[in-house]
C-alpha cells in the first residue's frame, strides 16, 4: 500500500471517528385508562438521522405507568437507539418533559425516571423543543400512533414490523404519507391482538450511505 493511499484511508477513518450525526427525535407516549388498575402505557418515537436521511422507529410497551412517567421514558427509549454521540433536537408535546429538561421545573417527583433520562443524555448535545400535539406534524403524529399501538397491543412492536412501517412513512418519491402508515399499522396491530406473526421485508430510506449512521457504532 502506498503512503498516499494510507494517508487517504487514515483520513477517512479519522473523519468517521470524529463525525457527529445530526438527529431529530419525535417522541410521544400514551396511557390507556390512566389511574385504573388495568392501566397500559406505551411510547413511540420517530428518530431521523438528518445527514443520511435514515429513519428509525420504536414502539415500546411500558406497563402500568402514569402518563408523565411514560412521556419521560419515550425520550429515554429513543435515546437508547443511538450508538454514537449526536447533536439532537427532541420534540415532544409534553410540557412536563420539555420544561423540566430546559430547567424550568425541578425534578421533584418521578426521580428514577428523570435519572434514566439524564443518564441517556450524557455524551449528546440536546435541544429540547415543545410542539403542540395533534397539530398535523407528520413525524409527531406517527410517534403518537406508535405509542397507541404499543399500549393497545401491550407489547413492543417487532423490528420487522417497524421496518415495514418506515417504508410507508415515506414513499418512493419522498412525499411523506401518514395515511399509508396508519393503514399498515392497523393491520399489524390486528396481527398482534390475534397472536399472529407475519414477516415483512426490510425497507430503508435513501440517504448518504457513506456517512456513519447514528444507529450503529
Amino acid at each position: 500500500m502506498t503512503a498516499m493511499k494510507l494517508d487517504r484511508e487514515n483520513g477517512r477513518c479519522n473523519k468517521a471517528a470524529t463525525y457527529t450525526p445530526i438527529v431529530s427525535i419525535y417522541a410521544d407516549a400514551l396511557c390507556l385508562r390512566n389511574g385504573f388498575s388495568e392501566t397500559s402505557a406505551g411510547c413511540g418515537a420517530v428518530i431521523v438521522d438528518r445527514n443520511r436521511m435514515e429513519l428509525n422507529l420504536i414502539a415500546k410497551y411500558l406497563g402500568p405507568l402514569t402518563t408523565q412517567q411514560a412521556e419521560i421514558l419515550a425520550c429515554v427509549k429513543a435515546l437508547e437507539e443511538l450508538r454514537r454521540p449526536c447533536r439532537i433536537e427532541i420534540f415532544s408535546d409534553s410540557r412536563y418533559v420539555i420544561d423540566t429538561m430546559n430547567g424550568r421545573n425541578r425534578m421533584k417527583s418521578n426521580r428514577p425516571f428523570w435519572g434514566r433520562l439524564v443518564e441517556q443524555s450524557y455524551g449528546h448535545h440536546i435541544t429540547w423543543r415543545w410542539i403542540k400535539g395533534h397539530d398535523g406534524l407528520l413525524f409527531q403524529e406517527a410517534a403518537d400512533r406508535l405509542a397507541r399501538a404499543a399500549s393497545t397491543a401491550r407489547t413492543d412492536l417487532l423490528s420487522d414490523d417497524l421496518e415495514l412501517l418506515t417504508e410507508h412513512l415515506s414513499d418512493e418519491s419522498n412525499r411523506l404519507n401518514i395515511r399509508s402508515f396508519e393503514i399498515e399499522l392497523d393491520k399489524i396491530i390486528s396481527h398482534y391482538t390475534t397472536s399472529e406473526n407475519t414477516a415483512y421485508a426490510t425497507a430503508k430510506l435513501h440517504g448518504v450511505a457513506s456517512l456513519p449512521s447514528a444507529f450503529s457504532s
